[in-house]
């Protein structure tokens, strides 16, 4: 939906900001769009975290909840909050003009923009200061501490695994080493996602 909706927009106003081109109703239904998939992914991309977490450091206690009605009330949680949490932004997006003629008072056609006026800037600081907290840090500092619980265990079951043979070692060595990369490279990821939004935001 993002792809067909949401991202040729933002690509073309990569090539001209603006004036907006394509309707006050579009424009409300990108910006709606737009924040709803990036709430719905972080909150997908924090689920597969902790169940990855839990997979590893408490195998047993995954096994007695691991069903597909559970995944799919999951996946319908994540709809639900992602959808009301993004409700805000069509609401308050508009499209309006920027500028207008100092001397005549009139607008100028080549300023119409589709963002947040200016009398709903308040309020709006106000969301995104709640949706930067609930998902970026607090998903950060998740993702972190469920991703540097894996390595310690990753790390003690190497330790407490012998191996008879020094192949069998390396290539547990080099498969512990290539599952620390890709937390790091997730959480990396996540991260500099994160810090794009909220420079585009501000």
């Amino acid at each position: 939906m993002t792809l067909l909706l949401a991202l040729p927009p933002e690509v073309y106003s990569i090539w001209e900001a603006y004036p907006w081109r394509f309707g006050q109703s579009f424009c409300i239904l990108k910006s709606f769009i737009m924040e709803m998939t990036s709430y719905s992914s972080v909150l997908t991309i924090t689920g597969f975290t902790v169940e990855r977490y839990l997979s590893i450091c408490h195998p047993m206690k995954l096994q007695h909840c691991c069903h597909i009605s559970r995944a799919k009330r999951c996946i319908v949680l994540i709809c639900v909050v992602s959808i009301l949490s993004a409700l805000p932004y069509p609401v308050h997006t508009r499209t309006f003009y920027y500028l207008s003629d100092p001397h005549s008072g009139q607008h100028i056609p080549d300023s119409l923009v589709c963002n947040i006026p200016q009398k709903w800037t308040g309020r709006m600081i106000i969301v995104f200061q709640l949706s930067t907290f609930v998902y970026f840090v607090l998903p950060m500092a998740i993702l972190s501490l469920m991703y540097i619980l894996i390595g310690i265990k990753l790390h003690r079951t190497e330790l407490r695994t012998k191996y008879d043979t020094q192949y069998g070692q390396a290539t547990a060595t080099k498969a512990r080493r290539a599952i620390l990369k890709m937390l790091v490279a997730v959480v990396v990821a996540f991260l500099s996602a994160g810090l794009r939004s909220m420079l585009k935001d501000l």
